[in-house]
């Protein structure tokens, strides 16, 4: 593996986004409420949605690091809740604040948080009298992210979505596997009820190391016709993960992950989360919490949409049929 490849791998198990795919994969983006397909014309910003305006408020918004998908999320924050005052601050991947932006912070007096990436969200924690909604964080659990004031924004889309997705561009899939970090039971089971709504069954196993989760992929292989791959850097490193995507693609197990840059490495789908979605759910949190609105007990508010791209191999597999079928999926924002 070059080098390049392995800080593209430890880059994107960090939640990153910083390279672009060279193998040109289809993008096929969708929504919980399924539209006609649009005719095709040029790409445009999505407009902002018709989502419930909080009152004005100053908002810091919190960066673990000015990746391309870290910084379009805060930029899509600021344009649709343009009645908030904001600033801004980035950490550049340290894990605290320093004294003299921690002077303009007070000087700014922010009525509440935004924190995007982890290091973010464990920044933010210290403002505890000052409501937080973190995003673009799996392991939240293992950090005690979710508190009276703090919420969080799921980073994952709807599972019940990428499963029809999935079960569209693969009619054949009946199995599935599943490998995990320790701490993510509830996550286990949200997936497999998903998968149940579309006669799918979830092979799920927990690991406690990159190791074991390639000694367990490599196992359940001959059982599973897919397997998804979710972004847990606890029993995930580069190594592994290049191994898993080689291995599956050598035994036709067709693999799921959760970024786009994974299909060059041979993963066959990738279904991410949408930047303007991410907006919405935190202004919705937002809203929430300024009109003291009760929440959920999960404190986790989930997202609503999914962008998928599928390889250029799959898409050549594609019969005409399912290629008008998928024409629901399509972009019409």
């Amino acid at each position: 593996m070059s080098r390049l490849s392995v800080i593209t791998l430890v880059m994107l198990l960090s939640g990153c986004s910083v390279l672009e795919s060279s193998r040109n994969p289809v993008e096929i983006s969708g929504t919980t409420k399924p539209v006609a397909p649009a005719p095709e014309q040029p790409a445009v910003a999505a407009p902002i949605k018709n989502v419930p305006a909080p009152a004005h408020s100053r908002i810091m918004i919190l960066l673990s690091d000015d990746i391309p998908s870290y910084v379009a999320i805060a930029e899509q924050i600021s344009q649709r809740g343009s009645q908030h005052d904001y600033m801004t601050v980035n950490l550049n991947r340290k894990k605290s604040l320093d004294a003299t932006t921690l002077e303009n912070i007070s000087t700014f007096n922010p009525e509440q948080i935004v924190a995007i990436g982890l290091n973010a969200a464990r920044a933010g924690q210290q403002f505890t009298d000052t409501p937080m909604v973190f995003c673009q964080v799996f392991n939240f659990a293992d950090h005690d992210l979710l508190s009276a004031t703090s919420n969080g924004v799921k980073l994952l889309p709807p599972f019940s979505l990428q499963f029809e997705l999935w079960k569209d561009l693969y009619p054949e899939l009946q199995t599935t596997g599943l490998i995990i970090g320790s701490g993510q039971e509830s996550l286990v089971a949200e997936i497999q009820n998903a998968a149940a709504e579309h006669n799918i069954k979830v092979l799920a196993h927990t690991v406690e190391s990159d190791k074991e989760a390639l000694f367990t992929f490599k196992r359940l292989t001959p059982k599973i016709q897919g397997f998804l791959l979710l972004p847990d850097n606890r029993v995930l490193s580069p190594k592994v993960l290049r191994s898993m995507l080689a291995y599956g693609k050598k035994h036709g197990t067709q693999i799921v992950v959760f970024n786009p840059q994974l299909l060059q490495f041979g993963a066959d789908i990738s279904f991410s989360s949408r930047e303007t979605d991410i907006a919405d759910s935190v202004l919705r949190v937002i809203k929430a919490t300024q009109e003291r609105q009760p929440t959920r007990p999960s404190r986790m508010t989930a997202l609503t949409t999914l962008r998928a791209e599928i390889s250029p191999d799959v898409a050549k597999a594609l019969s005409t049929d399912t290629t008008e079928k998928l024409a629901r999926y399509l972009d019409t924002e």
